[in-house]
């Protein structure tokens, strides 16, 4: 007859610290790509936004697959992984392009229309300030300087 399994082998010790070094593998390839990383031959290549972009995306689909499937070490360290290389990225692009952001809602609340347009037309009815009196050549420059010597 054949023998059941006691264990559920996705809880192992050994699972456990096989999926931490996928994650620590995957965020270092990543740091590679952005230019945080040297090749071997001790140069730093220039970040690809596009492939880092990419390989971020999996790494977040993967912590989107196993949410509630793993333990309190394995959930930390993606976690933690997943903000290092986001850090990292928005650093190496200098700010995340628009072109980059991921298409999500507005987070705020749209102002009431009609509280707009009273405050249009308040500024509409405004009086226009006077222009500036002309001055003759050589007037505009200062007459006043500060020494600190």
């Amino acid at each position: 007859m054949a023998e059941f399994q006691k264990t559920n082998p996705a809880t192992s010790a050994e699972t456990t610290r096989k999926f931490v070094q996928f994650i620590m593998v995957q965020a270092q390839n990543i740091l590679y790509v952005l230019g945080r990383i040297p090749t071997p031959e001790g140069e730093r290549l220039p970040p690809n936004l596009q492939a880092a972009k990419m390989m971020i995306d999996h790494l977040d689909l993967i912590a989107l697959k196993t949410q509630g499937n793993l333990n309190a070490q394995e959930e930390k360290i993606l976690k933690e992984a997943l903000q290092q290389v986001q850090m990292a990225f928005v650093e190496a692009s200098g700010g995340t392009p628009h072109s980059m952001m991921p298409a999500r809602e507005p987070q705020m609340e749209m102002p009431d229309l009609e509280e707009e347009e009273a405050t249009d037309s308040a500024i509409r009815e405004a009086p226009t300030p006077s222009p500036a009196p002309k001055t003759e050549p050589g007037e505009d420059k200062k007459k006043f300087f500060k020494s600190y010597g």
